[in-house]
């Protein structure tokens, strides 16, 4: 083990969290590690040799002019109590330890954040971007969604970059990561859950929505996918798709379209249908298109958050109804994710949606599949209902408040 080198990085990680660090001329307290405490474990006066290695390391690094130290009482040349920085020091500690300071690794990353600010076009990119600059400016801190290591920061920084340049382009989440870095499972591994957490704070305008979605959905908004993006739907529903007619109501059990097809639908003809209906759960779409879907209906398969290639679908499906009469509804579950599902998909693409066994008569059906909820879900569900967006929902909201318990889906299959 080098207790050189774990001393060492100890002293700085306490320097670096200082003032002193960041700033000329501060004079810190003095940055110590206390030697028989929690400080340095690894100084174990049981122990002779280790002792007496770690005493001949810290007197070479006093020679040296790095460190400071001071016996315990009663035991001089013995057993270490403390030893601290020399502040006058410090650039040769840095070396002497092998790392760069602090101060010069966040002016290193600042430089990259802003040469990649400069050639980003995506606007959610260049916000978060445009913040960590002034965060870096006015505080001398990466913040909280960039990594302290200039390789991380650069592989993070890639990684947006590509976003930027692919567009509406959709890759495997294994692809992208081959694309960026050379090495399949390098993104999953090293980046993934930061630009997570950049597109949750950063894309994903809603709240509610960003605290409930996914980890695959918020990738999916970003364009990357674990499995090809897939859509389905049971109708009698025509498409124009590269300049031919693709007559969909054949399939009486459903169809289903790749991410690239839905893309090269030219236009949609809904034809006789009067009704379409979105319905959240997988297993309740396929009974409904088995047992309940009538003739002159539309029936597509929601799932959870949208991805921008369902989203692209349910678009051309609403522009193909427009000054047709049809009503469109949406199926879900009876609890916060369902509404805030709904709720996605009425803001952002179909302003005349309405609920489907979603209201209060429903939700009194299903009391025995009633899943009661504690505190922290209360308080999602009381902030839904003085919500104005959730407005319809109110008589439900109440009375889920009242007896505490929410409905899954699934429970009227």
């Amino acid at each position: 083990m080098n207790y050189k080198k774990i001393m060492l990085d100890r002293l700085l990680d306490k320097f670096e969290r200082s003032k002193a660090s960041l700033e000329e001329g501060i004079g810190p307290r003095r940055i110590m590690l206390k030697c028989c405490a929690s400080d340095f474990p690894e100084y174990d006066i049981e122990k002779n040799d280790r002792r007496e290695l770690i005493n001949s390391i810290v007197i070479d690094l006093h020679k040296q002019g790095i460190l400071e130290y001071e016996w315990m009482k009663y035991e001089q040349g013995n057993i270490l109590n403390r030893v601290w920085l020399r502040m006058e020091a410090i650039e040769e500690t840095y070396r002497e330890a092998g790392r760069t300071p602090k101060r010069d690794v966040i002016q290193r990353i600042a430089v990259l954040v802003d040469t990649t600010y400069k050639k980003i076009c995506t606007p959610w990119i260049k916000v978060f971007l445009a913040q960590v600059k002034e965060q870096i400016e006015q505080d001398k801190q990466v913040g909280r969604f960039l990594p302290n290591e200039i390789d991380m920061v650069k592989a993070l920084l890639d990684a947006l970059c590509f976003i930027d340049e692919k567009g509406d382009e959709e890759y495997l989440e294994r692809v992208f990561s081959i694309r960026c870095y050379g090495d399949s499972k390098f993104f999953e591994k090293n980046v993934k859950k930061r630009l997570i957490k950049i597109i949750k704070n950063y894309f994903m305008e809603d709240q509610i929505e960003a605290e409930l979605a996914t980890e695959d959905e918020i990738l999916g908004l970003a364009g990357i996918v674990k499995t090809p993006e897939q859509v389905e739907f049971c109708g009698s529903l025509q498409g124009y798709i590269n300049g031919k007619i693709v007559d969909f109501s054949a399939f009486q059990k459903g169809s289903i379209i790749q991410s690239q097809t839905v893309k090269d639908i030219e236009a949609l003809d809904l034809g006789e249908i009067k009704q379409v209906l979105f319905i959240e759960n997988k297993t309740n779409y396929v009974e409904y298109v088995n047992r309940m879907k009538k003739a002159e209906e539309l029936v597509i398969f929601h799932g959870g958050f949208y991805s921008p290639i369902r989203g692209l679908f349910f678009t051309k499906v609403y522009t193909a109804s427009l000054g047709s009469g049809i009503r469109f509804f949406h199926w879900g579950d009876i609890d916060v994710g369902g509404f805030a599902i709904y709720q996605r998909l009425k803001a952002n693409i179909i302003p005349t949606l309405e609920p489907f066994m979603m209201d209060v008569q429903a939700f009194l059906s299903k009391e025995k599949y009633w899943l009661k909820f504690d505190e922290a879900y209360e308080a999602k569900v009381r902030k839904l209902s003085s919500n104005i967006d959730y407005k319809e929902f109110y008589p439900v909201l109440n009375k889920m408040l009242e007896v505490k318990c929410r409905l899954e889906q699934e429970a009227f299959l």
